[in-house]
Formats: C-alpha cells, structure tokens, sequence
C-alpha cells in the first residue's frame, strides 16, 4: 500500500481514521480483474512505479491466471493504476505470518483459485497509479471485494514509503507483532 491519505506536514490537523469500506468510490474509475492482454502493460506500470521491485513477468502472469488478482484501474477506456494482489488461502496465510511467503515467485499451493474457493485474506503487494486517484481507486477496488467472496478477508500490506505507512495508519492497519519475521507487515479485518 503505498498511497496515502492526507499530508503529514508538520501542523496539519490528525486525519480522520476510516475503514476501508468508507473510502469512496471514483465515479469515473472502473477496477476490475486485468485482462491477459493488459498485463504486459500492468507489470510495465508496476515497475515503473514501485522502486526496487523485482519480479518476473512470467510469475505475475502465472499467478493472475492462477488466481485472477492483478487488477486494472481504468478512467475513460485507458489504464490509469493497478492493484496486485496475492488472495491467500490458509497455507498461504499460515506461510505470510510466518515470513517464508515469496511475494514476487508465490507457491500457487499458498494461493486461492480463482473462483472456486472463499478468500482466507489477501496481501496487497503493490498499486500504482496516479496520485490524485489513489484513494477513489482504493475505494473503487474495496467495493469490488465486497460484492465478490472476499468480502470478510483481512486485508495485510507491507507499507513502504511515508505516505503508505500514513495510509495504513489512516485506515486502522495494525502491525501483526507475533514475530520478528512479520516486521513491516500490517492487517486491517473488514469484518469487525
């Protein structure tokens, strides 16, 4: 998660924490599943956006057909953004927590198959985008999740940049602090 909120500028007012759900929606903004013809695109997005992200296309590729979770951001027919996502069964939840989950070349074993099975949680692994959508694409990827079977799925990211960690804080992420493995990794839980 690596958009933020408000600004942090010294004598700028506390933001007003919100739960994912309250995020709203870009009117103009369509999130959805990418399209295998997208996510060349998408990975080049990615790349370019995310600094110091390392991740073959041939394992970005085989985990959106494994479990459809790169989506596009779309503003008026052309991709504005991207959201990848690992959407995790209970071994892939159980590997997360426990720090030996590859987050760029993930055991399809730990992942959720497309539609056949309820999401346990998924991990955000990158958006990118610009700034000024970020939050009505946040809000526009929320209300995907909740119309489909991931709607009770705690949500984990690892914020990397100021403004992620401000978007996490703003949000009520909490640090998972069971181990020192899980350092950096936040959790928000939908359903409580």
């Amino acid at each position: 998660m690596s958009s933020g909120l408000t600004s942090s500028a010294p004598g700028a007012a506390p933001a007003r924490r919100r739960r994912l759900a309250e995020l709203p929606a870009g009117r103009n903004l369509e999130v959805r599943p990418a399209s295998s013809m997208e996510l060349p695109d998408l990975a080049d997005l990615l790349l370019e956006k995310i600094p110091g992200l390392v991740a073959p296309f041939s394992s970005f590729a085989r985990v959106h057909s494994h479990s459809k979770s790169i989506f596009s951001v779309i503003n008026g027919g052309s991709i504005v953004g991207c959201f990848a996502c690992l959407h995790l069964n209970d071994r892939g939840l159980e590997r997360l927590l426990e720090g030996s989950l590859s987050m760029t070349e993930p055991d399809l074993s730990c992942l959720a198959e497309s539609v056949s099975r309820p999401r346990r949680s998924t991990h955000g692994r990158g958006r990118c985008g610009h700034p000024l959508n970020g939050i009505k694409a946040m809000g526009s990827f929320t209300a995907w999740l909740e119309r489909h079977q991931f709607a009770a799925a705690e949500i984990y990211g690892r914020p990397a940049t100021d403004k992620g960690f401000g978007f996490a804080r703003n949000l009520d992420f909490q640090p998972v602090k069971n181990t020192m493995k899980n350092q950096g990794l936040w959790v928000t839980s939908r359903c409580a």
